[in-house]
């Protein structure tokens, strides 16, 4: 665990408002926000939790994902290692790829080139003495580098799927901070239906917001309990706005800046987080709330309280 800065890991199940957060954070002086909001190298296939720890097949969603699980196993045994694997997405896809609006996303937005490729040349060699260690050691040394203005108390980074994998990257980065932030299932599913890798059917995705909530709550129940946060981004951005913000500043002991409550007054703003905007989709409302309520029950009986809003 670096000693000058704790890594902070905001997620969700995705489309819950994590980069709403990760960008109200990173206007406090005490904390960073990854460049790019998500630094993909972690918790990807073939990222540091895969190729350290070896990605538990329970964390699969589908068929596909667990082929790719099985498959990812199998390659180092036909002459393709963990290390070039990683290595081709880290220089490939993480370093540079085309967003969805046609700017460029990745690491290139936050480290210079030669940086990574020097980072990671120490990294090949670290990885076959301690492969947790050096992955500890890329990570570390890739969050200092984006800190072009000095080293700051927190590095934060708002990939979804931080929440879901929390027991494992708290092994390789143990003493990190979680926030988990949950969405009405309901507008998430309403959300989702519009991303290439999400669910395409409503009742489908209200199950994949389940799932997800499921697993992210098994992994986060592994972490120590000072070293996690649960919000609903509903009571952020509508409904209980400065308690929340509190709690948050509060769980990072965060003192109050004027940078960062000016931001939350003027930017995170009811009418920016489209509550409700499954009531505005083509499908059955009655029979698709219905659901959504039976879900909430489900994982009720399981322990999970979530409250509908």
């Amino acid at each position: 665990m670096a000693h000058d800065f704790t890594p902070v890991f905001i997620g969700g199940t995705g489309r819950s408002g994590t980069t709403i957060l990760l960008n109200l954070l990173s206007r406090h002086p005490d904390f960073h926000g990854s460049m790019p909001r998500e630094i993909k190298y972690l918790t990807s296939r073939h990222g540091l939790v895969d190729i350290a720890l070896t990605r538990p097949i329970q964390l699969e969603e589908n068929l596909k994902a667990k082929r790719n699980n099985l498959l990812a196993r199998i390659l180092p045994l036909l002459g393709q290692s963990k290390i070039s694997l990683f290595e081709r997405d880290l220089l490939g896809r993480w370093w540079s790829e085309t967003g969805k609006k046609g700017n460029t996303r990745g690491l290139v937005q936050g480290i210079p080139r030669e940086v990574l490729e020097a980072e990671f040349a120490k990294f090949k060699v670290d990885f076959r003495v301690d492969s947790k260690g050096a992955s500890r050691d890329l990570f570390e040394s890739l969050s200092r580098a984006q800190m072009k203005d000095g080293v700051k108390r927190y590095f934060g980074d708002s990939t979804p799927v931080n929440i879901m994998q929390a027991d494992l990257i708290n092994k390789i980065l143990p003493g990190s901070k979680f926030i988990h932030v949950i969405r009405d299932g309901r507008d998430v599913a309403s959300s989702v239906l519009k991303e290439k890798w999400g669910p395409n059917e409503h009742f489908a995705a209200l199950d994949w917001w389940k799932n997800r909530i499921v697993t992210g709550q098994l992994a986060l129940s592994k972490i120590k309990t000072e070293n996690k946060l649960e919000l609903r981004i509903e009571d952020l951005v509508i409904h209980r706005r400065k308690e929340t913000l509190e709690k948050i500043k509060n769980f990072l002991e965060l003192p109050n800046h004027n940078r960062l409550d000016k931001y939350f007054e003027d930017e995170i703003l009811p009418e920016k987080l489209h509550a409700g905007r499954w009531k505005s989709e083509p499908v059955n409302a009655t029979k698709f709330s219905a659901k959504y309520q039976s879900i909430l029950q489900e994982l009720s009986g399981n322990g999970i309280n979530i409250k509908e809003l």
